[in-house]
């Protein structure tokens, strides 16, 4: 009777989730007040954020050099019940990206350094840097900032070794080259450089180590100097020592129906491609700067026609990547089903830290939003698939949600 019992509580449960989690936003979410209301979109927001398992969610609206609308849902860091705010900090994954492909453009803008963007990589580095499967063939910068260099992000545990002490970046000659002690052929795609387009952490990390023997100083260096400080960027950083960790957002693995609290650590191994730690409100003088022909409050850190090149893409000819995305230089591009560009910008994912930053065309008007969770996808609940559904609906209606507030100030 009790094991009864127990299979009939657990289908009462599965049906109540599945009647509150797939009825629509116009039956249940829509008999909440106006959706242009702020307690009735903060509510579905709060709804939808538990679906998605999301801890907390830090959001902003950006348009005409400013912040225009900012939101912090749920706990940076739920033991002190610290709750998120445009100066909370997070990791902000492969949206550093953007970050290391403008810090390469201002060499590229400085005469001091003479290199053109189709240049041979391998003339600024100690080895000759190719795919071993077209040795003939050279690498070029653009290749490496438009994710065209056939390098693969092969995952492999050697790599784990790199993760949690600093390593000079030439550690991907002992990834990527034959006579590495970690190389794998997998590393490399099976076709020239500059004929397909394949997403490239690695690429990213060579650019970061590249910055280093074109300057002579640390990437991280480089960037406060040159990026960070000039645009008020206070609270960023490569380096979390440099951060004022009580005020980093906690990262959490969501296992079983419980969050779990990881340790904060620094992973030197990703910086250039994705170990940036910012705020929506440092962000968002960078992105104003993109945004803004490249001045941020009469502090230019860019010309405006390179940074038309950076948000252009680079190779139209290779097949739209996952179907919707075009790459520029170290910037993504969303373009529609007639191959045209609607929104432009980046995103990010790295344990338990995700990110966005993205602006919509024509109208000029910006995302940036973070949040500090993830799955631990092997122990979701007893139910993985079906909690799976109720996270992916999740999701999408905060992304839906999102979306409109964006288009609220078009």
């Amino acid at each position: 009777m009790n094991i009864l019992r127990k299979k009939l509580l657990i289908l009462c449960i599965i049906f109540m989730i599945i009647s509150v989690s797939f009825l629509s936003s116009s039956s249940v979410l829509g008999s909440l007040e106006s959706p242009d209301d702020d307690t009735s979109f903060n509510l579905k927001m709060k709804l939808m954020m538990r679906f998605a398992r999301m801890r907390s969610l830090s959001v902003a609206v950006v348009k005409n050099e400013s912040i225009v609308w900012y939101q912090g849902y749920g706990f940076s860091n739920r033991l002190l019940l610290q709750r998120p705010t445009k100066d909370t900090i997070y990791m902000v994954g492969s949206t550093s990206k953007s970050i290391t492909a403008t810090a390469f453009m201002q060499l590229y803008e400085n005469e001091s350094y003479d290199f053109d963007l189709d240049d041979n990589v391998s003339e600024w580095l100690p080895f000759d840097f190719k795919n071993p499967k077209y040795p003939d063939v050279n690498i070029t910068f653009r290749m490496l900032l438009a994710h065209q260099s056939s390098i693969h992000d092969h995952d492999h545990l050697s790599e784990l070794k790199y993760l949690f002490s600093y390593h000079p970046f030439s550690y991907v000659e002992e990834i990527l080259m034959p006579y590495g002690e970690d190389y794998h052929p997998e590393y490399w795609g099976d076709y020239p450089p500059g004929t397909g387009a394949n997403y490239s952490n690695f690429g990213f990390t060579l650019l970061g180590y590249i910055i280093e023997i074109m300057t002579g100083q640390s990437f991280e260096q480089y960037c406060q100097d040159h990026i960070f400080k000039p645009l008020g960027m206070k609270n960023t950083s490569f380096t979390m020592e440099n951060l004022d960790k009580s005020n980093l957002a906690t990262p959490y693995y969501w296992v079983g129906g419980v969050y779990v609290r990881i340790p904060k650590t620094d992973f030197t191994f990703y910086d250039p491609c994705g170990g940036l730690y910012t705020t929506v409100e440092d962000l968002s003088h960078f992105f104003i700067a993109h945004q803004n022909g490249g001045v941020y409050k009469d502090v230019r850190i860019l010309d405006n026609s390179t940074l038309d090149l950076m948000h252009t893409v680079q190779y139209p000819e290779s097949a739209p990547y996952l179907g919707f995305l075009r790459f520029g230089l170290g910037w993504l591009v969303w373009v529609n089903g007639n191959d045209e560009p609607y929104l432009i910008g980046h995103r990010g994912d790295l344990i338990c830290y995700h990110s966005q930053m993205t602006t919509l065309l024509p109208d000029n008007v910006s995302l940036i939003a973070f949040y500090n969770s993830g799955v631990f996808t092997k122990y979701r609940t007893f139910f993985p698939n079906f909690s799976s559904k109720i996270m992916n609906f999740g999701a999408q209606q905060v992304s839906n949600l999102l979306v409109g507030k964006v288009k609220e100030f078009v």
